[in-house]
């Protein structure tokens, strides 16, 4: 067919047209992306004998960069690190792991350290007002040390295996067992101790703890009623405009038997420290036994520890402490409560 002047110039309009459309019509290419990461990890130890270091084994997949905490402070960027912890306790550990777009995932695992499970301790009468403990430990230690107190910068009783200590009668001592591993590693067990041997803390095992009233900031606050079972004499549970109406109680899972207990005051105020208690004993929750009772109380110092002996023998799963009277004062506060289980003769 042939064109004409005119057809063509239409001809070569419609070409160009679909041209363009062409090109505007064109989907372009979109770049594949990478994968998003998973996180995971495992760990187990090095060495039976060392407690304190672990080995780390990365299971994450699609990642590029590590990054791991382990709640002490040190972190690492290795694939699948090796740490040592320095101190016995519940550590955290984190894992973070990124893709090259930044895409990152977090896995989290807590690893406890406990001295308990670490070091044995055994007792042996050793004479009139004598007593001596000696330790066992399957860790390789490179020093061991009896401090005198709680505090890690305690005096030191001795050095060796066992350690004998003299009593006056009625009397307990407290004692902290330090060992060091080559690797710098410490381990402290806690010894509350009794001319007839070790005093049992059960303060904080197998139970829930509750109180009748609270601090205004809540049982975690600053001041708040978990700072009275923290184990820790330098905090203390202050609860504002209580008079006489307090009372807390400790709910085991197993029965307990508790003859003894240690209030520690403050370290201020001494109108708040309690003056008149009463101690509870119950096995169902509903029937309650007085098997203690305290009148015309005083702490000559802040932050005193002071133990008390009841003449209990039976085992409940219920305690409850109620205050009676305060000093000279409607707010109460106190460091610390600790129930005990003292060996009689």
């Amino acid at each position: 067919m042939k064109l004409t002047k005119l057809n063509y110039v239409f001809l070569s309009f419609v070409l160009m047209v679909s041209a363009c459309n062409k090109e505007d019509t064109e989907i372009p290419t979109i770049a594949d992306t990478e994968p998003k990461p998973t996180a995971a990890f495992d760990f187990d130890l090095l060495d039976e004998n060392d407690p304190f270091t672990f080995k780390f084994t990365n299971q994450s997949s699609d990642f590029k960069e590590s990054r791991w905490s382990f709640a002490d402070d040190s972190t690492s960027s290795e694939v699948s690190p090796i740490h040592t912890f320095l101190q016995t306790g519940t550590y955290l550990v984190k894992l973070i792991v990124l893709n090259g777009e930044d895409y990152w995932a977090q896995r989290e695992e807590t690893i406890t350290i406990a001295p308990a499970n670490l070091i044995q301790v055994h007792t042996e009468r050793a004479g009139a007002g004598q007593l001596r403990l000696i330790y066992h430990t399957d860790m390789q230690i490179e020093k061991a040390e009896w401090l005198d107190g709680y505090s890690v910068d305690a005096p030191v009783l001795g050095s060796e295996e066992s350690l004998l200590l003299d009593f006056e009668t009625g009397t307990f001592k407290e004692v902290k067992l330090r060992l060091t591993t080559p690797k710098g590693s410490n381990a402290y067990l806690d010894l509350f101790v009794a001319e007839m041997g070790l005093i049992k803390d059960v303060t904080n095992v197998d139970n829930t703890f509750s109180i009748s009233h609270e601090n205004g900031s809540g049982p975690d606050g600053n001041e708040g009623s978990k700072k009275l079972i923290d184990n820790n004499v330098t905090t203390k549970a202050f609860i504002g405009d209580v008079g006489t109406a307090l009372n807390w109680t400790f709910t085991y899972e197993e029965p307990q038997l508790i003859n003894g207990y240690s209030m520690t005051s403050g370290n201020d105020a001494p109108e708040r420290d309690p003056k008149k208690w009463k101690v509870e004993g119950s096995i169902d929750g509903e029937y309650w036994e007085i098997i203690d009772e305290r009148d015309d109380q005083a702490w000559d110092e802040r932050r005193l520890s002071r133990t008390f002996i009841i003449d209990n023998t039976t085992a409940y799963n219920y305690y409850r402490f109620s205050i009676l009277e305060l000093t000279n004062s409607s707010h109460f506060q106190m460091s610390e409560i600790r129930l005990l289980e003292i060996p009689r003769n």
